[in-house]
């Protein structure tokens, strides 16, 4: 019987599929739309809007319940991704505290 070949892949894997598929594609086409719309952020703070829609949108696109789950169960997965940054719970419940 032969051994199938197996290949070693330095790819990261999450349990949510293609959701880095999915963030990138709203990063290229709904980010720029969202920031000019509602405006950039103050330089003192860290993230854009449209960096904590898409933090929103993660949480329930990999079947969080809450927003706490982004900072709880989901961090360690969606940090993975080289570009695309993930805020905190905090930094989603209070977005326009700062507005």
């Amino acid at each position: 019987m032969a051994w199938p070949n197996i290949s070693i892949k330095s790819i990261k894997f999450t349990p949510f599929g293609g959701i880095f598929l999915i963030m990138e594609q709203f990063d290229s086409k709904l980010s720029s739309v969202i920031d000019s719309t509602l405006g950039i952020r103050c330089c003192n703070y860290g993230y854009q809007y449209s960096e904590i829609i898409r933090s929103l949108m993660r949480v329930y696109f990999c079947g969080g319940s809450c927003i706490e789950d982004v900072t709880t169960h989901l961090m360690r997965h969606l940090s993975q991704h080289s570009t695309l940054r993930t805020c905190g719970a905090d930094t989603i419940r209070h977005r326009d505290r700062y507005a």
